[in-house]
């Protein structure tokens, strides 16, 4: 009875007492917090406006989670960490870029979170599925954001080169593999603009290659790696770029 006992009070020990004292307050600390100080090492300030809004955009996440599978991150400390700030991670690499398409948008990552920080960003955001389409709607609705365009369709090279070259940056967040990304981005890109994909850190060789062979035919140059960390978790990101080098043919 004495040995069941002592079990029963090891199982009773919180899984916060085996972390280090830094570990349990980083858990433990307010999301927003949280995103605060990550911005802050990104080099970011947040106004007090953009703030709120990353507040109301948890709480819809959450909301809307419940019944639309918007994302498979539950805790409000993952969705700052893998989302928001996985998001502005992004900003460094836009070069100020007036106008953005973010292909795959899915719940508004990474070009929603980026217009919360760049209001005179000009974005387009293209999501196939329909409930998503729906989520970045209310949100540009309720936030009232001017220069937001949301396109709900199933984008393929076809459709892309009809829209024609638009956008100084496009960005994907690991979308579409990365050949079929370059093939989207492409006709959608003004000469000089920079297709930007954000992917995990063991991208496949064979995945690199298959984009490479297709770089010359898209008009665009070679492929630039950059190799990053989020802020907080130190998560691994892989970041790869490629710049329009001049306008498509029709041909």
């Amino acid at each position: 009875m004495s040995l069941s006992r002592d079990k029963a009070r090891v199982l009773r020990i919180p899984v916060l007492s085996l972390l280090a004292p830094k570990e349990i307050l980083m858990t433990r600390k307010d999301p927003l917090l949280l995103l605060q100080e990550g911005a802050a090492s990104l080099g970011i300030s947040l106004s007090p406006q953009a703030l709120s809004r990353f507040e109301g955009y948890l709480q819809e996440l959450q909301t809307w989670n419940a019944r639309v599978n918007l994302t498979g991150l539950k805790s409000p400390r993952d969705m700052v960490i893998k989302h928001f700030l996985d998001s502005l991670a992004v900003l460094p690499f836009l070069d100020d870029a007036p106008s953005l398409a973010d292909l795959g948008s899915g719940a508004g990552f990474p070009g929603l979170v980026l217009k919360l920080v760049r209001p005179d960003l000009a974005l387009t955001l293209v999501e196939s599925r329909g409930k998503k389409a729906a989520f970045l709607e209310y949100l540009v609705t309720l936030w009232q954001l001017p220069g937001v365009e949301i396109i709900q369709a199933h984008l393929t090279p076809r459709l892309a080169k009809a829209w024609g070259s638009r956008f100084v940056a496009v960005v994907s967040r690991a979308a579409f593999p990365l050949k079929r990304f370059m093939e989207l981005a492409a006709p959608l890109l003004l000469p000089g603009g920079r297709a930007l994909a954000l992917k995990g850190p063991e991208l496949p060789h064979r995945e690199i290659e298959a984009a490479r062979q297709r770089l010359a035919s898209l008009h665009l140059g070679v492929l630039e790696f950059q190799e990053n960390r989020l802020p907080v978790s130190g998560e691994a990101r892989l970041y790869v770029m490629a710049k329009k080098i001049r306008e498509v043919s029709d041909s």
